[in-house]
């Protein structure tokens, strides 16, 4: 999941710096490639902190028990 988050998150700037061609490229309407890869790192920040919640409780219930 981090190597994931980090091509994702070095992407971006590296493709607009060095390719604005594909960066430009109209996905739908006047959306480009560029505003749609933007967006899926938002997408990617919110599916990683409930990943990370869902996790967290489990471990949370787990140290409970220990506890007990």
């Amino acid at each position: 999941m981090t190597i994931t988050f980090l091509v994702l998150y070095f992407l971006l700037p590296v493709l607009a710096g060095y390719n604005k061609p594909l960066m430009a490229q109209k996905v739908l309407g006047n959306i480009t490639f560029g505003y749609v890869l933007a967006f899926l790192e938002f997408v990617m920040g919110w599916v990683m902190a409930y990943i990370y919640v869902v996790k967290a409780r489990t471990f949370d219930r787990l140290a409970l028990e220990a506890q007990q």
